[in-house]
């Protein structure tokens, strides 16, 4: 049996290994989605003002600290880190967005975090249960966990921005689906035991893992639900990997998907297998453009599902009933979901601006003081913790990207990688109705798909002769020669480089 705390503290040195054998870009998507699939669940280090070390921070935290290490922290790669991306890698500039929109985005998490500390004060007293008030040096880790939560974010955006990054990161999606799969498989047939058998517990409830004669596999996860929409991810990159491939490969991505489908079936997760064959269908019948407009028109709806939630536009009833023509136990279990996000977005309408906060602060108690409130749905989470400025802050850093590039695509050039992409992204989405399953995959691919709406606007400033440039032009490793390749250079510099060109060849002539 291994110690979590070995495997845990452990990482660091995979990461190390990671980058120093791996371009800039496998190794950052290889490091997150490794880490989130093999580490445990537990243990958690909880310091004080300090966000927490698990499984989901340090793949983060030590992929951050290697790309500061091996890409330099000027904004460009070392030469070295520049050889192994290949040539058509695109690192972009700076660690943090810059577009005006990520701008407010970011803005809006950090100080809606300080608002909420601010404005949650006062201890609540529910019959005999007291929840604290927050203290103002919560604030301090409120803002250091939301960066923490964003490096994944931070670090797609950076060196997974472009084409090559893109088909980089469906390429790893499927891989790893493929080998996760005989996990699945094995717990699937044998039960979830194997996070008991290596690491020594079992992280949720096993009765929600026997489902009817069978089981729901879950192995190193939180739960069986997180792992059907990671599978069911996996299964739509391997079908956008058949659509971009040709040949013999395309038939092995169509084998991989064929096979992913499978295991996502035997999973016994009907909500993600829903989601898989609504968006596989899109991959197989639909052109990118309306597979761009698919995604934009889900986050759209993400944006301001509280609103239609809460105005009664979400036709709850109507679901509820053809949830039942499948399984009257479904039924049940949905008519329960709902109830309970009705309670809970009641008190947070409270105090919406900036929500209630942790320690329990949004849930629902009676007059004894015992919690009646289950919470599943992230979104129905995120507002009564953080309120709306939190709320669309998070959310608008998931889906902002996938409405502009949807709406931008023929003046951005937009390709199918990223369609697809954005199709996983906007997939996992809709899962985050009834379920919390936002994990740092869910922030890479979102970090890569805001790279390249970055990327597209420099590249659109550029044809426009807009960019100004302020310093020389960074060139991939040598001038040019007359008879040497031309460099590659970042996108705001290509146009003025184009113009020198043809002026410097019109007077040679």
């Amino acid at each position: 049996m291994l110690m979590p705390e070995i495997a845990l503290f452990s990482w660091p040195l995979v990461v190390l290994i990671l980058f120093r054998t791996l371009s800039p870009a496998a190794a950052v998507a290889t490091a997150i989605i490794a880490g989130y699939l093999l580490l445990p669940g537990e243990p958690s280090i909880n310091a004080p003002l300090l966000p927490t070390i698990d499984k989901d921070s340090m793949p983060a935290i030590t992929a951050m600290a290697m790309a500061l290490i091996f890409a330099g922290t000027a904004g460009h790669a070392s030469r070295a880190s520049r050889a192994r991306s290949g040539p058509t890698a695109t690192i972009l500039p700076g660690w943090l967005p810059r577009t005006p929109v990520s701008h407010l985005l970011l803005a809006m998490l950090f100080i809606g975090s300080i608002l909420t500390v601010l404005t949650n004060g006062d201890r609540l007293v529910y019959g005999d249960t007291t929840l604290p008030a927050i203290q103002l040096y919560s604030g301090f880790s409120a803002i250091l966990t939301s960066l923490v939560m964003l490096l994944p974010f931070l670090l797609a955006r950076k060196f997974l921005a472009d084409d090559d990054g893109h088909r980089t990161l469906l390429r790893i999606l499927c891989l790893a689906g493929l080998l996760y799969s005989v996990l699945v498989l094995y717990e699937i047939h044998m039960s979830p035991q194997l996070n008991r058998m290596v690491y020594g517990f079992f992280p949720h409830s096993w009765i929600q893992h026997i489902r009817g004669n069978g089981f729901r596999p879950l192995v190193f996860l939180h739960h069986g639900l997180w792992l059907a929409i990671f599978m069911a991810g996996t299964f739509l990159a391997a079908l956008g990997m058949t659509r971009l491939s040709s040949g013999a490969t395309r038939l092995r991505y169509l084998a991989a998907a064929g096979w992913l489908f499978a295991t996502l079936a035997l999973s016994n997760s009907f909500g993600a297998l829903l989601i898989a064959i609504c968006a596989g269908g899109l991959i197989l019948a639909f052109p990118v453009r309306i597979v761009l407009l698919s995604t934009a028109v889900i986050a759209a709806i993400m944006l301001t599902y509280p609103v239609l939630r809460g105005a009664d536009l979400v036709p709850v009833d109507r679901i509820a009933s053809w949830v039942g023509t499948i399984s009257d136990e479904r039924r049940r279990s949905f008519v329960y979901r709902t109830a309970n996000e009705d309670i809970l977005l009641e008190k947070a309408n409270e105090r919406p601006l900036a929500g209630w906060g942790g320690w329990s602060r949004g849930r629902v108690f009676d007059e004894d003081g015992r919690d009646i409130s289950t919470t599943d749905g992230l979104w129905v989470i995120v507002i009564g913790r953080s309120g709306w400025i939190g709320y669309l802050a998070q959310f608008g850093l998931l889906g902002l990207p996938l409405i502009l590039l949807a709406f931008r695509q023929r003046a951005r050039g937009v390709g199918a990688p990223t369609a697809f992409l954005g199709l996983i992204l906007a997939a996992n989405m809709v899962d985050l109705i009834p379920n919390a399953t936002r994990t740092p995959v869910t922030w890479l691919i979102a970090g890569a798909l805001m790279g390249r709406l970055e990327l597209s606007s420099s590249r659109a400033a550029a044809r426009s002769g807009d960019a100004a440039p302020t310093a020389d032009p960074p060139i991939a490793d040598a001038a040019p020669t007359a008879a040497g390749p031309e460099p590659r250079l970042s996108p705001q510099y290509s146009a003025r480089y184009t113009r020198q060109k043809y002026l410097h060849e019109r007077t040679d002539s």
